[in-house]
């Protein structure tokens, strides 16, 4: 096996869980012996846990991994081969999760159910930075961007700055779910699954080389009713959810991974509304569910920073010593060591992978990675009906926050957010927007736009 050292730049290392998955990842690819990690933070303190955290999950493995620390992302940018951008922004005194919150409940003040969508921008913002950091400091070096907005952000930072980059999410496993859940696979199953991040339907899906949809389609007919009825799993199925078999039954191809969170906001009314489609918690993205979801990584992260520190536990208990789902390091291999595979990304539309739109938009689709970088895998087009009746929508949606930051245009924000479907009244959407806008944590946001 050929090996390869690399230096890799995690911005937003802060984020304990995540970070230290790259490194149990690093550690059982044996491609990247030797490599060094630079872990990158504002928080000092989390910073620190994760620098610990890292030495340790090395040491008990037994590999050659070193490790810097810096509070200065674009130090951390020069000489990296490889820079991962994890970051979800956060406010002064709030981190990510609570700054969101914050914005969310000033939403639902204005009539908007669970937030109005505004919070991505910041991160847009920030992504822009890494990016132009990128382009000035390190131009040959390539971006994984983890953190979301994906398919938004990565638009921008394509028209941008035209730097090296690849967009990266979890959303594709749903087919494994779907897979799970009628009792077939996990080996033999493949799947297909174009389109915007969180916003995929999967186009082909075979068990052993022959079309699995007919499984589906009996599963729903003897079985759904039954697996809906128990309504026992932690967030609620949302792969498998009543909303995610009707969206499949009203467009004709299955959605998946995040995909029926945000199609149709029919399904999203209202608490109650949610329950009816996505389970008693209403599903991952309810107030009940995403409650559920914050305390469980409050606990996770407490669990992580007590193990940096506390000689009689061992991180390899949490972080097991084989390789996760992330795509992050087996990608980094490919490219190094021309290790040529195929992986889920998040790339510019260069030769219309994804027919029906321009060559501009960031789409998600298969490329097959080895030492000449990434190339995009271009699949059959997705249906007519999905096109006209969902992608189109959409690519609007997301075009207008996209060239809002492109072309710094404010007034393309605000109508986004007429465009929502809850907005009654100009008042309505100018109220809360200026709210939102004049908030004390907005400043790089009005500096952004020249205010």
């Amino acid at each position: 096996m050929r090996k390869t050292a690399v230096r890799i730049a995690i911005i937003g290392a802060g984020s304990a869980q995540f970070s230290a998955g790259i490194v149990r990842d690093l550690c059982v690819n044996e491609g990247l012996e030797g490599s060094h990690i630079v872990f990158m933070d504002i928080d000092e303190k989390r910073l620190n846990a994760i620098y610990a955290l890292g030495q340790k999950i090395a040491r008990e493995l037994g590999k050659n991994l070193t490790f810097s620390i810096t509070m200065d992302r674009r130090e951390a940018i020069k000489g990296a081969d490889f820079i991962i951008n994890t970051v979800q922004v956060k406010a002064e005194e709030m981190d990510g999760h609570d700054w969101n919150e914050h914005q969310r409940s000033l939403g639902e003040r204005h009539g908007y159910y669970r937030g109005a969508r505004l919070s991505s921008v910041s991160n847009m913002i920030f992504m822009l930075d890494v990016a132009n950091d990128i382009r000035e400091l390190n131009p040959k070096a390539w971006l994984l961007q983890s953190g979301n907005p994906v398919h938004e952000g990565c638009t921008v930072m394509h028209r941008m700055t035209g730097i090296n980059f690849i967009g990266l999410c979890h959303g594709h496993y749903g087919y494994k779910d779907i897979a799970r859940v009628l009792g077939i696979g996990p080996e033999g199953i493949t799947a297909q699954m174009p389109g915007f991040n969180h916003f995929i339907f999967m186009t082909d899906f075979r068990y052993n080389g022959r079309d699995a949809y007919p499984l589906l389609d009996e599963w729903i007919e003897t079985k759904a009713e039954e697996y809906w009825a128990k309504d026992d799993r932690r967030y609620s199925d949302m792969q498998m959810s009543r909303g995610a078999i009707h969206q499949y039954k009203l467009f004709g191809l299955m959605p998946i991974g995040d995909t029926p969170r945000v199609l149709g906001w029919w399904y999203h009314n209202d608490l109650e509304t949610k329950k009816k489609w996505f389970g008693g918690l209403g599903g991952f993205d309810s107030e009940i569910g995403w409650s559920l979801y914050l305390k469980d990584i409050d606990a996770n992260v407490a669990r992580v920073e007590s193990t940096a520190f506390n000689d009689s536990l061992r991180a390899t208990d949490i972080f097991k010593p084989e390789q996760s789902g992330e795509q992050i390091v087996p990608i980094i291999n490919s490219m190094v060591n021309d290790m040529e595979a195929v992986y889920q990304v998040n790339i510019p539309n260069k030769g219309h992978l994804l027919a029906d739109f321009p060559e501009n938009v960031v789409v998600e689709t298969q490329g097959l990675v080895n030492g000449a970088g990434v190339h995009g895998v271009k699949m059959a087009p997705l249906p007519k009906s999905i096109v006209a009746g969902a992608m189109i929508q959409r690519w609007r949606d997301s075009e207008i926050v996209a060239e809002c930051v492109c072309e710094r245009n404010l007034n393309l924000l605000r109508i986004s957010v007429l465009n929502d479907h809850r907005t009654r009244t100009l008042d309505q959407a100018e109220g809360m927007f200026n709210e939102w806008l004049s908030l004390k944590q907005n400043t790089r946001v009005r500096d952004y736009f020249k205010i």
